[in-house]
């Protein structure tokens, strides 16, 4: 087959299962090179990555498709992985220790590790990786040392024994991924509490301290995304990676823990481009973080507060100036935030964020609620505004939707709690003007709302573009469900609801299906702890 025929059989728009069909045929038909070149092949695989047993097939072909095949299974192994076969990687990874941690592991692990090789594989994996998960890697080795001691009587000091192994297995693998042949493109250090059980002594090594190990400046200096979390203190880790990562285009750190706002302002003021920054569950002075954004002015597109706690002493007029100044903001979203008032909010209102697409506020009950700053934040987005999130108390926000109808026209997304009659009503006057909505979503904030006649009105208003409607928070009868589908658009595809019984409530959206010419494909109750249940359903 030439390279021409071959390249015209494998075109962009064919899909994978046809793709697939035709690296299977190849590797049947071609015992040799097929004469195209790495590049190429790299770009055909990446088309079929999720489908590992067509790679694996690749890898037999000849050394160039074996490359280039192995280039996509082992650039994030351990996410392409069940947990099973991920623990099996560290079979792998094992070969590539130092000597002296595999005498230990081989004298602490006698029956479970006698049988591995010593000499290194041919195919140097590291040099392929480019994404680690900290998370996953230590679920793996959790999972392969409990294959390699499944014999072994159970007790407090196994467990003990286990969890210190762990370790000392992540420890290694932290230095091989970090200071031998590895470019790692992105990383993630967050700490699940749920499966990490190590508490290190004064004596050991961090299994935490991956980016410090000396020599990690190689692995880590062409980094773009990384993710730091967990319930530990992280001014070494950031202090180190600020000299060493100076083109982090994501940033998502979760969880204060007592970490040093200075140290964080410092890895951020490091950065030449950072795209999106998320700050999660950060309860510490957040003045000195939020200022170096200043430096990121150009560059950042996307900034979310999650869960942050801004102290009551810090400065008000000065919290927001730095994001304030970020102009070609398109993403902004602020939620479950504490002390978000109107005070701390002002500069963001006077901000001109005209590229501004996505606003989300899900703002807790303040004596003085940022009313006229969000107001403002919309009105000066120029139109540009295709998603919005009000998860607010509307009762304070008096003509919040009339601002909304006159300057969004172009609205996709809206998310919007809704508690009184009358905040329906205004939603029924904001669709006048917003005619090209795909999503709405009614969440729950505090309680269940009960509506009857409101929701048929809202039916009747909706725009033939939606196409998923969630009512999270509402609560209706069986009746008014009935009557709201009758006359709702039929190109709504995905419905969430709140009832007390599942099969009457689903059997009535079957009806509605039908006369759009669907069936249910996926129904699913998202939450049964408590009356009404939760559930959503999809229609194709």
């Amino acid at each position: 087959m030439t390279d021409q025929h071959f390249k015209g059989t494998v075109d962009k728009n064919i899909n994978n299962y046809q793709l697939t069909s035709v690296i299977r045929r190849e590797s049947r038909e071609v015992p040799f090179s097929p004469f195209l070149p790495p590049e190429t092949l790299g770009e055909i695989f990446s088309y079929v990555g999720d489908d590992i047993k067509s790679l694996h097939s690749c890898l037999l072909v000849n050394k160039m498709w074996c490359e280039s095949a192995a280039l996509i299974l082992w650039r994030q192994p351990f996410d392409i992985s069940s947990i099973m076969a991920s623990a099996d990687l560290v079979d792998v990874y094992f070969l590539f220790f130092s000597d002296d941690i595999k005498n230990f592991l081989l004298t602490s692990v006698p029956n479970g590790l006698s049988h591995l090789l010593s000499n290194r594989p041919s195919l140097n994996y590291l040099s392929y990786l480019r994404y680690v998960d900290f998370k996953k890697v230590y679920k793996a080795v959790r999972m392969w040392l409990r294959c390699k001691t499944l014999f072994e009587p159970l007790s407090l000091e196994f467990k003990k024994k286990q969890i210190a192994l762990a370790n000392r297995i992540v420890t290694e693998l932290g230095k091989i991924f970090t200071t031998g042949y590895a470019r790692l493109d992105r990383l993630s250090l967050c700490v699940d509490s749920k499966y990490f059980e190590y508490n290190p002594i004064d004596s050991e090594e961090d299994c935490l301290s991956w980016p410090c190990y000396p020599g990690a400046c190689s692995a880590l200096s062409e980094l773009r995304e990384f993710l730091c979390g967990g319930q530990f203190v992280k001014d070494k880790i950031l202090h180190t990676m600020a000299g060493i990562c100076k083109d982090i285009e994501v940033l998502t750190i979760h969880e204060s823990a007592d970490t040093s706002p200075k140290m964080l302002a410092e890895f951020i003021n490091a950065q030449r481009r950072l795209l999106k920054f998320t700050l999660t569950s950060w309860s510490g002075e957040t003045l000195e973080i939020l200022s170096s954004l200043r430096r990121q002015a150009r560059t950042l597109r996307h900034m979310e507060l999650i869960r942050c706690t801004f102290p009551k002493n810090e400065d008000y007029t000065k919290l927001f100036c730095g994001l304030a100044e970020c102009r070609n903001l398109k993403t902004l979203k602020l939620s479950q935030c504490q002390n978000l008032s109107t005070k701390i909010m002002k500069p963001l209102a006077k901000a001109s964020f005209e590229q501004l697409q996505t606003f989300i506020i899900d703002n807790e009950a303040v004596p003085d609620p940022p009313t006229l700053e969000i107001k403002n934040i919309i009105q000066n987005s120029k139109d540009s505004l295709i998603e919005i999130g009000l998860c607010v108390n509307l009762s304070l926000y008096v003509d919040i939707m009339e601002t909304i109808g006159s300057c969004c026209p172009n609205l996709l997304k809206l998310s919007v709690t809704i508690e009184r009659d009358y905040e329906i009503q205004q939603l029924i006057t904001l669709f006048k003007s917003c005619t090209k909505l795909v999503e709405l979503r009614i969440p729950r904030k505090w309680k269940l709302f009960e509506v009857k006649r409101s929701l048929i009105e809202l039916g009747n208003v909706l725009p033939f573009t939606l196409q998923s409607l969630e009512l999270d928070g509402l609560r209706f009868s069986h009746e008014t469900w009935e009557e709201f589908l009758k006359i709702c658009p039929k190109s709504i595809d995905h419905f969430t609801f709140n009832c007390f019984n599942k099969s009457i409530f689903v059997s009535t959206l079957q009806k509605y299906g039908e006369e759009c010419g669907k069936c249910v494909k996926n129904e699913e109750v998202l939450g049964q702890f408590y009356l009404p249940m939760q559930v959503s359903v999809e229609l194709r």
